[in-house]
């Protein structure tokens, strides 16, 4: 994993901390590079990152409020469509598109993580 500065990232706020970093190692192949834990030992907040350059800072909410994603789309373009999509269905991840090709050359797949945010993978 490479290490360099953070010129901009995403900051996600999620209900199950456990379960959004499952998902982001799991379907989108993230590794954590830093965890916080609380006084209790339980992770509040993660920094995650995927091939170069997509950061993300997954923060846990810890009010009872609804976190759907609404608004929010994140756009991740990748080498190899066909590997993310075998992640997404080996962990029943939610399929909102695809892999579809485009009359345009070009070929997408789009996620939704556990929040509900939007997460297309346009092939590069």
């Amino acid at each position: 994993m490479e290490f360099y500065p953070m010129p901009m990232f995403v900051k996600l706020s999620v209900h199950h901390m456990d379960r959004s970093l499952s998902w982001y190692k799991g379907v989108l192949d993230f590794e954590p590079l830093f965890e916080l834990p609380d006084q209790n030992g339980k992770t509040v907040m993660a920094h995650i990152q995927g091939e170069k350059y997509p950061d993300i800072m997954l923060v846990s909410e810890q009010k009872e409020k609804e976190i759907n994603g609404k608004g929010v789309v994140l756009n991740f373009t990748v080498e190899n469509l066909d590997f993310f999509s075998d992640r997404a269905i080996k962990a029943r991840a939610a399929v909102v598109e695809g892999p579809v090709d485009r009359p345009w050359n070009a070929r997408k797949l789009a996620l939704k993580d556990p929040d509900g945010y939007l997460i297309p993978l346009p092939w590069e």
